[in-house]
């Protein structure tokens, strides 16, 4: 397996008729990883950065792997083992040393599962080729791998082959993600995967809902609709907490709508909005991936009918819609939020990995095996 890094900014699009056909037998296959996401993503947040591209061929200079790699400049405190990095909105500045910092292009706040792409098989020689190839490179500090999926083996493998390099390797549980299993029908769905009190709060909510006001909801079935409702999306996803005002400002919501424009193109965008009485009260941006609803993003209005809760409805109404397309997983994505476990879902960790060399005093790479 030969590896080769790449930096030029044309890699990205190099790369683009293998990458695709390469990610559907990965060991972690998600929309985040697609040529298409990866390449939105550093159209928004590439700027300052630099790629990192390593592309693994073999002697025929067929594409065996792909480890989607940018590197920055980031003030650490060599003393801290996991240190708090922010990616898309970058962090205050901030005094000490810099140090060259490798990460998953997908940064850290708007993607949720980012891995090598290599198939099970050959996963491991790849491993072990991304290791030998960084090593050789004198110009890196911290390999800090963000939104790895507990069930991929990749956490491990780099951890263990990092640590034979002589380097530190720090592993740590960085979120979680509540993921129901769909049964075949709604009705095996409430009565298998709910508890009493859960079954019971749900259907009357759904049901007082429709009985007390006109509940209606749509996804979104035609491009030339996308912005108008990815503009009400936008409202009551700045309208439900403090902080999301500051969150989705003018760039990210460019970003959104450019992920929201392929994904529909693609097939995989599901933009729902739900209204009582006409009034629009909850939406939730959802991709449908494979045989799983991957529940990316939501706003409601909290002024609006609260004691109707109609975010738990909507979320009521997609499933039952996911069920009815034959979908296998409901996937409610990063985040521990307590009404997400009124839904029967079990938890799934999210990890991070950060691979860190020897310093010599003042900051310097010390050789390898020091």
């Amino acid at each position: 397996m030969n590896t080769s890094l790449h930096e030029e900014e044309t890699a990205l699009g190099a790369l683009r008729g293998e990458w695709n056909s390469l990610l559907r037998d990965g060991v972690t296959d998600s929309p985040f990883l697609t040529w298409e996401w990866q390449s939105a993503w550093w159209a928004s947040f590439g700027a300052s950065r630099k790629l990192r591209i390593a592309a693994m061929r073999d002697e025929s200079g067929r594409l065996l792997a792909i480890a989607p790699l940018l590197s920055q400049d980031t003030v650490l405190d060599p003393a801290d083992a996991l240190p708090e990095i922010h990616i898309e909105r970058g962090a205050p500045p901030a005094a000490g040393p810099t140090f060259r910092t490798l990460h998953w292009i997908g940064g850290t706040e708007v993607s949720d599962y980012l891995d090598l792409i290599v198939s099970p098989a050959l996963h491991r020689e790849a491993c072990a080729s991304l290791l030998d190839t960084l090593a050789r490179q004198d110009d890196w500090s911290m390999l800090d791998l963000h939104c790895l999926r507990g069930a991929s083996p990749t956490p491990a493998v780099l951890g263990e082959l990092a640590a034979a390099h002589g380097w530190t390797v720090r592993q740590a549980i960085e979120d979680v993600c509540p993921v129901v299993e769909l049964p075949a029908t709604w009705a095996e769905y409430v009565t298998l995967r709910l508890g009493k009190k859960e079954r019971h709060e749900l259907r009357r909510k759904m049901r007082r809902a429709a009985g007390e006001t006109q509940v209606e909801w749509h996804w979104v079935e035609k491009l030339e609709g996308l912005d108008h409702d990815l503009d009400t999306f936008f409202q009551l996803h700045k309208a439900s907490q403090r902080g999301k005002d500051e969150f989705m400002d003018a760039h990210m919501q460019d970003y959104f709508r450019n992920v929201a424009r392929f994904s529909f193109e693609k097939g995989w965008l599901r933009l729902s909005i739900m209204t009582f009485n006409r009034q629009p009260v909850a939406s939730y941006l959802c991709f449908d991936y494979g045989a799983d609803r991957l529940v990316y993003n939501s706003g409601y209005d909290p002024e609006a009918y609260a004691d109707l809760a109609p975010g738990v409805v909507l979320v009521g109404y997609m499933i039952e819609d996911a069920i009815g397309r034959g979908l296998k997983r409901f996937d409610l994505m990063r985040g521990n939020e307590r009404y997400k476990y009124d839904f029967g879902p079990r938890e799934e960790q999210v990890l991070r990995l950060v691979i860190r060399r020897p310093l010599r005093q003042g900051g310097e790479l010390a050789p390898e095996g020091t």
